[in-house]
């Protein structure tokens, strides 16, 4: 999948996420914990953590129920389930949408990742996509990464994101709970 391929697709994700109505996760929207350690070169740009400060379930959000949105702390997601960034968020922030499929989803992946890291007002949008059947040059995501919404909890074990505009490698190892 090229750059502007993957970009689109990122564009789509937060657009949707940023569009939300209401959403799935029956106010759990402030009782998100986990922070998710990153390794890899742009981690001198961006830093190394990202604390999750809320989360987001569901098709209301995205598109499809199969999504979880982990959001920084300083996005706030109201009762109605509406993402309502702050001034903050647009100097250092970062949305993380997450999601996860099942054969009778007839998605094109099992996994996927859309991510933007907003740091000093510079955005850094990352992809991936495991199983992904629209060509095979998608970074795939990594056997660790698992969107488990039954026991509320997002793992990432070595996942593996790309940056659309660099395609440079960043991975992220953390479990984050709701």
């Amino acid at each position: 999948m090229n750059v502007l391929k993957k970009s689109l697709i990122l564009c789509a994700f937060v657009s949707l996420t940023f569009m939300g109505c209401s959403s799935d996760s029956d106010g759990d929207s402030g009782n998100a914990k986990g922070t998710i350690t990153l390794s890899g070169e742009e981690t001198a740009i961006f830093g190394t953590s990202l604390t999750v400060g809320n989360i987001a379930e569901g098709a209301y959000q995205t598109g499809t129920n199969k999504s979880v949105t982990l959001t920084h702390k300083s996005i706030e997601i109201d009762e109605d389930g509406e993402i309502n960034p702050t001034t903050a968020s647009f100097t250092n922030s970062f949305i993380i949408v997450t999601a996860q499929f099942d054969d009778e989803d007839n998605a094109a992946a099992t996994k996927a990742i859309s991510m933007v890291i907003v740091k000093n007002g510079e955005e850094y949008r990352f992809v991936c996509a495991s199983d992904y059947n629209g060509g095979s040059d998608e970074l795939d995501c990594g056997t660790g990464f698992n969107v488990d919404q039954e026991n509320n909890e997002v793992i990432f074990d070595d996942t593996t994101v790309e940056n659309t505009e660099t395609g440079k490698i960043l991975t992220m190892n953390g479990t984050v709970t709701w």
